[in-house]
């Protein structure tokens, strides 16, 4: 996990301002969420944290360094949306390893955070389905996991999780993440 803070950020589109002056810090392990009506600035807040629009004013700062000019692939960042964005001609196993690929990163350690993800999130038994055959609520946990693989640091997410991730998801989530132990199988819960 990383800290995450924003300082003054705000966001002018023309003459509306999207986001006004928010300032916050994450600290390194813990959950936040953003609640607001829609049409708030929160989807716009969250971009401009992952690098995907950037802020009319303000500091995004990642471990105490600050990240307004770097890249998004740079900053760790992992998004969920709310559609998903699952690949239905790949499976659900292949959803999950497609960022890794591209990154090239070796075939045993993308096999490893598949399985890890896939475990931490109990959708083990659907890793050889396509989106198609998934709930909403199992395909919104294969986008987790896809985000979670690409990298443990951060993670946000423009959808509610209600109960497409349960509690008990959520809590073995909050203890995987702050634990320093790299990519090894979490215990069941």
């Amino acid at each position: 996990m990383a800290a995450v803070a924003a300082n003054q950020i705000s966001k002018q589109f023309g003459e509306v301002t999207a986001v006004d002056g928010i300032s916050l810090a994450v600290r390194d392990g813990e959950f936040m969420v953003l609640l607001g009506p829609s049409g708030c600035g929160k989807t716009t807040f969250l971009r401009i944290i992952a690098g995907l629009e950037r802020q009319t004013a303000g500091d995004i700062t990642i471990n105490g360094t600050v990240v307004n000019d770097v890249p998004p692939r740079a900053r760790g960042i992992a998004m969920v949306f709310q559609s998903y964005g699952l690949y239905p001609h790949f499976t659900i196993r292949d959803n999950i390893a497609f960022p890794l690929k591209t990154q090239h990163v070796p075939k045993a350690e993308i096999k490893l955070k598949v399985e890890w993800a896939a475990q931490l999130l109990g959708i083990e038994r659907l890793l050889d389905r396509r989106p198609r055959q998934l709930s909403g609520g199992e395909r919104q946990r294969v986008a987790l996991a896809r985000a979670w693989c690409v990298n443990r640091l951060r993670f946000s997410s423009t959808s509610r999780c209600r109960t497409s991730t349960p509690n008990c998801v959520r809590q073995r989530a909050m203890r995987s993440s702050s634990s320093n132990s790299g990519w090894e199988r979490q215990p069941s819960m």
